[in-house]
């Protein structure tokens, strides 16, 4: 007889995330995700380019600390549903391939997105503490100015990170438009 050694989901592993998002992934898609009508791609985008490059803040209204907040639990919530989609990340020599044409005419022509391979994508680029260490990063960058921003180093993983952050609520939307998690 086989021990069951997977670890269970419990939000005392998260940060961002409650206990009822945990248990019901569904729920938030609905109530963040769908319910709230934001266009979060778009707020990902500005938090993401002004932490980068201090020049792009031009909103002074910006509620960063909330989008930041918003980003960790998506973050969190993709991790939730790929365990319990139990999915596989792809392996890093793999990430940014495609199998075939019509995948990447469907993704990049046609503006498809496939639920499975992005998240399979996400956490195979980077795993949950090391997403959770880039937000961190993200806040971090905020700190400087134009003034000491010879001093922010330029990292150019951020452009994978960027596009793959940008992407993740129109993946999550996508899960909820097909029915939920356990249709994904």
């Amino acid at each position: 007889m086989m021990k069951n050694t997977q670890k269970k989901l419990k939000a005392k592993h998260f940060r961002y995330l409650s206990k009822e998002y945990v248990k019901d992934p569904d729920r938030f898609l609905k109530e963040v995700v769908q319910q709230w009508g934001l266009n979060w791609s778009s707020n990902f985008n500005y938090l993401i380019t002004s932490s980068i490059y201090p020049p792009m803040r031009i909103n002074t209204a910006f509620e960063y600390g909330f989008m930041h907040h918003q980003l960790g639990q998506m973050i969190e919530i993709a991790y939730v549903i790929l365990k319990k989609s139990a999915l596989k990340p792809t392996p890093s020599d793999r990430l940014f391939q495609y199998s075939c044409k019509e995948i990447f005419e469907a993704e990049i022509e046609e503006g498809k997105i496939f639920p499975e391979k992005a998240l399979r994508t996400f956490f195979g680029f980077k795993n949950l503490n090391e997403w959770l260490a880039v937000l961190d990063d993200l806040l971090r960058r905020r700190d400087y100015s134009e003034d000491n921003m010879d001093e922010l180093p330029l990292d150019l993983e951020y452009i994978p990170v960027r596009e793959l952050l940008v992407k993740l609520p129109q993946v999550l939307q996508e899960i909820y438009d097909r029915g939920g998690v356990r249709e994904c």
